[in-house]
């Protein structure tokens, strides 16, 4: 990254990189001709990253291992991950804000912009957890443009390992309120035991009509499903396998009833089709062992009482 920028958006290091890269997949996106969605807060937060202006008509610069050129069989593959499941989790939140959630609980929010660009009902609040200085880089960029959200938009500083759920409380979360939880691109991140710590935390954090998305693969990703065009590819493609921690050990629906939901999946596969869009490389079907990504939802059946 240049290191001529002021010092209050100055990028994030570490999994503040992945929060970047997913704007930037967001951003490509919403400069198509036919896009899923439209994000523009996205370009703003890459334009902040890179340290220069970005240009309407011209590609977006490359970032790290995202490059919108179509030189590259790996950001191909992500591009379609991180932008092909944006509208599933855009669904869910509008429809459980409209079914009655005005909490909106965003885990590893990353750089996540559905409280200033999603229609939602007025006195929704969106409560955002991730590191602080990713949250600190995040509202730099916010202030600079000086965007204003429809819903109230409350940080919350703090990483994920650490008690979570007395920051979020302290933040003003009432967990006598029913709530939208949002884990999108994070279990695969977590052991199964930290997955399971994870949703029963979440569970006794959650009322009666409260809702669940989220997403993981049905196995550990190896650095041979990664497609790569290059060396610099192919090294992201080992960070990439070797932090996927695997998520929950069984499927969706079994995992979920274990602590008191009641979900369905949906593959991501089937989800793409729907869409339009055609198979990344990383997922493409093999005979033997596909990789296969599981979109999920869930409505807690027996609030408190699971275990």
């Amino acid at each position: 990254m240049n290191s001529d920028h002021p010092p209050d958006l100055r990028p994030p290091d570490g999994v503040g990189t992945t929060a970047l890269i997913t704007s930037y997949a967001r951003a490509q996106e919403s400069r198509r001709s036919d896009p899923l969605f439209t994000d523009p807060v996205a370009e703003l937060f890459v334009a902040a990253a890179l340290g220069v202006p970005t240009e309407a008509g011209t590609a977006l610069p490359r970032l790290g291992p995202a490059r919108d050129d179509g030189s590259s069989q790996l950001w191909e593959s992500l591009y379609s991950y991180f932008a092909g499941r944006t509208p599933f989790y855009d669904s869910f939140v509008v429809e459980a804000v409209a079914a009655g959630c005005r909490q909106v609980v965003v885990l590893g929010a990353g750089l996540d912009s559905r409280a200033y660009r999603l229609p939602v009902a007025p006195g929704t609040s969106f409560f955002e957890l991730d590191t602080p200085d990713l949250l600190d880089f995040k509202a730099a960029v916010l202030v600079r443009h000086e965007l204003e959200s429809a819903a109230t938009r409350v940080p919350v500083g703090i990483d994920l390992r650490e008690d979570w759920a007395s920051a979020l409380t302290a933040e003003g979360f009432d967990a006598g309120r029913p709530t939208a939880w949002l884990a999108e691109g994070l279990l695969m991140y977590l052991t199964p035991p930290e997955a399971d710590a994870l949703l029963a935390r979440i569970t006794t954090l959650s009322a009666p009509g409260s809702a669940l998305a989220g997403e993981f693969l049905n196995r550990r990703t190896r650095v041979d499903d990664v497609p790569s065009s290059d060396d610099a590819d192919r090294a992201v493609a080992e960070i990439f396998a070797g932090n996927d921690r695997g998520g929950p050990s069984v499927e969706p629906e079994t995992w979920l009833a274990g602590h008191g939901w009641s979900g369905r999946r949906r593959d991501f596969l089937d989800e793409l089709a729907e869409l339009g869009r055609p198979v990344p490389a990383l997922f493409e079907p093999r005979e033997t062992d596909p990789l296969r990504l599981w979109l999920f939802t869930a409505t807690l059946a027996d609030p408190r009482q699971a275990g």
